[in-house]
């Protein structure tokens, strides 16, 4: 006597439909997690166009970086709106670079956002304040995605490739945000703040990018650090001379030519 074929109950292998997420937080979702990211990458791109400063190519990779944030939420926001979302383990990881690339300008604009706040009264403080809030509110919503879809899909780590981002883009940015924010401390009027300037600048500081500082301030763009600075507070060259003074007990019109000219 053969045995009977076993039935199948479709319902119990099939994965469960992904509950339906409310028409309001798919709004907020979009407007936070692809359309400002895309609209301050906008204002920025809109900025070098007319202040007239050529794109180094320094800088090429990490602008890409950050525009592929809007890319890669977009693609997760299209997954949330699908009954039985299928995400791919390559986007998992992509996701995971944008959010590492979403930390890494998150904590270099922070010390600018009270300047953006500051900025509101004035004509264009709106749109700088967008500019220095998008990293902050694409990461929160890049988070509030994962979590929607990790209820029902299995998602790689986020530590891979935020830390592939924190290496791309981290490596080229950090020592400049340090750098300048080390000069805009020991240039303060604060004994205790130009000390910590002074100590970081000792201790973390890059001489060749003071030396640029001391030279030209931000007016050369470099790297998307200075993109930042010029849109905000902005780091002058007396400034830079003066931090510069402070470090070394010597000032920058003593030093030979070979030695500026090697900065720049």
């Amino acid at each position: 006597m053969s045995a009977q074929p076993a039935c199948i109950n479709p319902s119990a292998t099939a994965p469960a439909p992904f509950p339906a997420v409310h028409f309001p937080i798919r709004a907020v979702l979009w407007l936070t997690g692809v359309i400002l990211p895309v609209v301050a990458l906008t204002i920025a791109v809109f900025f070098l166009l007319v202040v007239g400063f050529d794109l180094p190519p320094a800088m090429l990779v990490p602008a890409l970086s950050i525009a592929s944030v809007p890319l890669v939420n977009a693609l997760l926001m299209r997954a949330l709106g699908n009954a039985r979302p299928a995400l791919s383990r390559r986007l998992g990881h992509l996701h995971g670079f944008a959010i590492g690339t979403s930390i890494l300008f998150t904590l270099l604009l922070l010390p600018h956002m009270a300047a953006g706040m500051a900025g509101l009264r004035y004509y264009g403080g709106v749109l700088l304040l967008a500019l220095l809030l998008a990293p902050l509110l694409s990461l929160m919503a890049a988070l509030a995605m994962r979590r929607l879809l990790e209820a029902h899909v299995r998602l790689p780590a986020v530590w891979p490739g935020a830390l592939l981002a924190l290496a791309i883009v981290g490596a080229p940015e950090l020592p400049q945000a340090i750098t300048q924010a080390g000069v805009h401390m020991a240039s303060r009027e604060a004994p205790a703040t130009r000390a910590n300037g002074v100590r970081l600048l000792r201790s973390l500081g890059n001489q060749k990018i003071l030396l640029r500082l001391c030279d030209t301030g931000n007016d050369r763009l470099a790297s998307l650090t200075d993109l930042f600075m010029i849109t905000t507070a902005g780091t002058s060259a007396s400034d830079a001379r003066d931090a510069f003074y402070r470090l070394t007990g010597a000032t920058y019109d003593e030093l030979p030519d070979s030695m500026k000219e090697a900065a720049n």
